[in-house]
């Protein structure tokens, strides 16, 4: 079992070692097998395989993305359930030449324990990779067109073409705009009590997590009593759309991060999982 507490403190101490450009450290916060998706929709980042020269990918994730960069942290919201941490983020890059990137994101990561120690067994970061591209040039003008071309020449020359591709898959394999526009249509579903549209949304067998780590069908959702959901901050990743929710009912009120995870096939909601601090 895993302390949740500890967790945390696992979980907060990487944007500190990342301020501070400590590779071998932020490394090691990972288990030997971590996987580290960012944005989730392109190609992960896998610690210890898909070997090029004596770097694996996450180290060269790191050469690539942190590294050269000034990155600072603000924190919205950090919430723990079990071995999860769940944070609402706003990351501030600042590329060598100067041009500022802006990312929000929501982040999840999942802690393990593995020879007596905790290490991050995963870390996915929910961003809008389209829009963030489109505001680097927009909003630093030549920098960001030189900073984007360095940043590509970059990626090129340490991962490979291959990889470079992969996670180029962010801008148009997933989800994407449909997930959003359905996730909006669950929340009226919620409100109105309409079972017909909410049961359009699912796909057979779907279950919710409400919260996090308990699972209950989809069709067993909308008997929860008075129920209101509001949804905002919505974006979409390769096949999961999340966003930022407040859910009422009675006296009760929970203000979180929700996860909307799509089947590729069908292209319907499979689970959703919300996550909300005490």
């Amino acid at each position: 079992m895993v302390d949740p507490k500890k967790a945390y403190e696992i979980v907060k101490s990487s944007p500190e070692i990342v301020g501070r450009h400590d590779r071998e450290a932020w490394l090691d916060l990972f288990s030997e097998n971590a996987i580290v998706q960012d944005p989730v929709g392109a190609g992960p980042n896998r610690k210890n395989a898909d070997f090029r020269g004596d770097r694996d990918a996450l180290g060269r994730f790191y050469d690539i993305f942190i590294a050269p960069n000034d990155i600072r942290f603000t924190v919205y919201q950090d919430i723990v359930m079990g071995n999860e941490v769940v944070r609402d983020v706003y990351i501030t890059t600042t590329l060598p030449n100067g041009a500022i990137s802006e990312v929000s994101a929501y982040l999840i990561y999942r802690v393990i324990e593995e020879d007596g120690e905790l290490k991050i067994d995963s870390l996915k970061a929910h961003w809008d990779f389209t829009g963030n591209a489109i505001n680097l040039l927009k909003n630093n003008g030549l920098n960001g067109i030189v900073a984007s071309n360095q940043q590509f020449g970059g990626m090129i020359k340490t991962q490979g073409m291959s990889r470079v591709l992969e996670y180029c898959k962010a801008m148009y394999v997933g989800i994407l705009g449909k997930g959003m526009r359905m996730v909006n249509e669950f929340a009226t579903a919620v409100n109105a009590r309409d079972e017909g549209s909410f049961a359009r949304l699912f796909d057979s067998g779907a279950t919710i997590e409400f919260p996090a780590g308990t699972s209950m069908p989809a069709a067993d959702f909308l008997k929860q009593k008075d129920l209101q959901i509001k949804v905002s901050g919505l974006r979409s990743g390769g096949w999961v759309t999340s966003c930022v929710f407040d859910a009422t009912a009675g006296k009760t009120s929970h203000h979180g991060l929700a996860f909307f995870e799509f089947n590729p096939g069908s292209k319907k909601i499979s689970n959703v999982r919300f996550f909300w601090g005490k």
